[in-house]
């Protein structure tokens, strides 16, 4: 899986910077997308990942500002589309029951899936991350222990998770960067999803 090698050029967004920022992460998202959907073309059988699966989800996690602006707007529209659903999500940030997965998971669905981060696109999926135990730098294959029990993954299926980490670290330091002058700078350290459950919406960015 490659990298994006430059920004798409946009000119709707306030602040233009972040909008080809915004447009590069669509792009990255894109990606990975399709990376999973050719693995799971290639090897069906392999894959018990499907809608109500939610083991991966069992967990709580923090994004870079770049990711968690999406994940905001989502959050917003909710407001408006399904209000009780967003009450649940912001609920769910602080219930004791629910401390054990992720705050936008509702009845087994992500309340924001069409913008879910990276980490949870890459879920499923064969991935090669680096080994701890080995100083040689040797990546080592890792994967749901519920997919791939009969065969091993093609290597064509194997994502390198450092082809997504690497730009997306480069898009977070982009984007504390490119901050509104009128708005203190964004940190890169990673914004609980909890955080943005619970968050009332952001009020409109300035003309």
């Amino acid at each position: 899986m490659s990298r994006p090698d430059r920004l798409s050029p946009r000119t709707a967004h306030p602040h233009p910077q972040r909008e080809d920022l915004a447009a590069t992460l669509v792009q990255l998202r894109t990606r990975v997308d399709a990376h999973f959907d050719q693995a799971l073309a290639r090897s069906p059988a392999g894959f018990q990942c499907a809608a109500g699966c939610d083991a991966c989800c069992h967990v709580r996690i923090g994004v870079f500002a770049v990711e968690a602006a999406p994940i905001r707007e989502a959050l917003a529209r909710l407001e408006t589309t399904d209000p009780t659903l967003r009450s649940r999500v912001c609920a769910q940030a602080d219930d004791p029951q629910h401390q054990d997965r992720c705050a936008l998971l509702v009845d087994g669905r992500c309340a924001v899936y069409a913008d879910r981060p990276l980490i949870c696109r890459s879920h499923g999926l064969p991935i090669a991350v680096p080994d701890p135990t080995d100083t040689s730098g040797q990546l080592r294959l890792d994967h749901c222990p519920l997919n791939f029990q009969s065969e091993p993954p093609p290597r064509a299926s194997i994502l390198r998770l450092d082809a997504v980490n690497q730009p997306l670290a480069v898009l977070a330091s982009l984007w504390s960067q490119a901050q509104p002058a009128d708005r203190s700078p964004d940190s890169d350290q990673r914004i609980d999803l909890a955080d943005l459950a619970r968050a009332p919406a952001d009020p409109p960015l300035p003309e």
